[in-house]
């Protein structure tokens, strides 16, 4: 079992971040999940924080322990049992209310504090879709120069410009396209969409521009995508020790290993991908979407076949974490150069 520990809920009147010991809020705050440290020799701890885009209520009833089994952290902690080193597995919970640069400069404070223990070697922050987005804000506000030199970000499935998926206003019409029947509409809107949906902050902002209903746009900071590659951000990014793109896309073998393994969540996505998609894609983001990264940084992303729920596709998160563990390699390597 994790740990959840509960830091903040953001207070949408107030703006700004507040304790509150209400259920519902709890289950919607800021937070962070620790699981057991897996040591095996003397040295120091890499961190490896999972950050996938999902709330404390996603995922636990009594929102203060959560199974391994969600985000199938298991498998990630099973992976590092087999490998070298010393690992502190962490699953990074978003506020659904907080404009998502307020869970960036929180968030930013967290890695600050990790990264200044004396017994961390490197954190090792892996986002996946919305939290990819907010990982290229994170390392603008590190307020210590040691963080930059021990962190390395990898996003994968990175809404860059935006998905469809965020966007009522985009989506809601394509569902009608499709299916052709207001009543199935309405079925998938209000019983699938708008229930997995924050229907706040947490979602609205990854919202392609102009994909918001007026009266759900103070739940929107439309600035949010805009200025994603801004001067700020690119110059923070490049000081990391490491960044690496990762994108994600579905073919035939992709579908078939979906439906071999029963993940219905897979399946489904994949059937997006046949029905909303015009051009390669996920089944949530575009593909070309996920690289507009490489002309900003001037570097080549890595490739996965898979649908956009990379932590429930087994085969696909082993190889995010062999690009991890390269990294880490990289990192230990070049350490041993500057202290001899």
């Amino acid at each position: 079992m994790g740990a959840i520990d509960i830091f903040a809920k953001w207070d949408l009147e107030k703006n700004e971040w507040t304790q509150s010991d209400n259920l519902k809020d709890i289950g919607r705050s800021f937070a962070i999940a620790s699981y057991k440290r897996i040591i095996n020799d003397n040295g120091k701890i890499n961190y490896i924080i999972i950050d996938q885009g999902s709330r404390v209520e996603d995922h636990s009833k009594d929102f203060s322990t959560i199974k391994e089994t969600e985000v199938r952290i298991d498998n990630v902690i099973s992976h590092y049992e087999r490998c070298n080193g010393n690992y502190g597995i962490k699953l990074f919970l978003m506020d659904a209310d907080a404009p998502i640069i307020e869970d960036a400069k929180l968030f930013a404070n967290y890695v600050d504090y990790l990264a200044s223990l004396p017994d961390t070697n490197s954190v090792n922050i892996v986002g996946l879709s919305k939290c990819s987005v907010m990982n290229f804000y994170v390392p603008r506000f590190f307020k210590n120069r040691e963080t930059f030199k021990k962190t390395n970000v990898y996003n994968i499935a990175s809404p860059y410009e935006g998905t469809k998926f965020a966007s009522p206003k985009i989506f809601y019409p394509e569902i009608k396209r499709v299916f052709k029947s207001d009543i199935v509409c309405n079925i998938l809107v209000k019983n699938v969409y708008e229930k997995k949906s924050s229907n706040s902050h947490m979602d609205y902002d990854i919202a392609i521009p102009g994909g918001i209903p007026d009266e759900r746009i103070h739940l929107y900071d439309e600035n949010f995508i805009k200025n994603v590659f801004c001067t700020d951000n690119v110059e923070a990014v490049k000081r990391l020790n490491s960044f690496k793109n990762i994108l994600t896309s579905i073919d035939s073998e992709v579908r078939k290993e979906a439906i071999i393994t029963g993940n219905l969540y897979g399946i489904a996505l994949c059937l997006f991908d046949k029905r909303f998609f015009d051009g390669k894609s996920d089944g949530m983001v575009y593909t070309s979407s996920q690289k507009k990264v490489e002309d900003v940084l001037d570097i080549k992303s890595y490739s996965i076949k898979s649908h956009h729920d990379v932590n429930s596709n087994i085969r696909a998160f082993n190889e995010v974490l062999g690009i991890v563990d390269d990294t880490i390699d990289e990192f230990d390597d070049k350490n041993k150069i500057l202290t001899r």
